[in-house]
């Protein structure tokens, strides 16, 4: 209702091509308001952003020098970064080195490795698990489901695993 009525009041300030600020501002504040209101009033619950991601080349030449980040964050409410965990592998994923093992690193982490590229035809993976910790909801994934600690965690599943496979191209 309300921004039905905040529209009809400021259509034809919305209408001309050259809107002007403060009408601008106005349909901001608006549209914040009324999805501040819609969330609370509905008693609906606003999902608590977490993002893991791997930035790398979609595909390398042989032998070339491979820069990789891996980035973690959490905006939930008194959530904290407990588990970051990322490996990267030459062969495909037959044998992984580490990249990071940490614990309790904030509510954002990234880490970067520089990683020469194998031979032509092979593949080099790149893989990151992440538990969020702290928060209401518990020890959670980036989708804010529960770790399952015995099984996707372990078995480095997604989620909360996120994987880069980057195919390597001849020289």
């Amino acid at each position: 209702m309300f921004l039905l009525s905040f529209f009809r009041a400021n259509a034809g300030a919305l209408s001309r091509s050259n809107v002007n600020r403060p009408v601008l501002r106005r349909l901001r504040l608006a549209l914040l308001g009324a999805a501040l209101f819609a969330g609370v009033g509905a008693g609906t619950a606003v999902a608590a952003d977490r993002e893991v991601v791997i930035v790398g080349p979609s595909t390398a030449r042989a032998g070339a020098v491979l820069s990789v980040s891996v980035r973690a964050d959490t905006w939930a409410r008194g959530e904290k970064i407990g588990f970051f965990h990322a490996q990267y592998s030459m062969d495909g994923g037959t044998t992984w080195k580490d990249l990071c093992f940490d614990e309790n690193v904030g509510t954002s982490a990234t880490r970067q490795v520089a990683i020469t590229a194998g031979a032509a035809g092979t593949k080099v993976v790149v893989r990151s698990r992440v538990a969020f910790r702290g928060g209401a909801a518990g020890d959670v994934d980036f989708k804010g489901q529960p770790i399952d600690w015995a099984g996707t965690w372990e078995k480095w599943r997604g989620p909360p695993t996120r994987y880069l496979v980057i195919p390597v191209a001849g020289s």
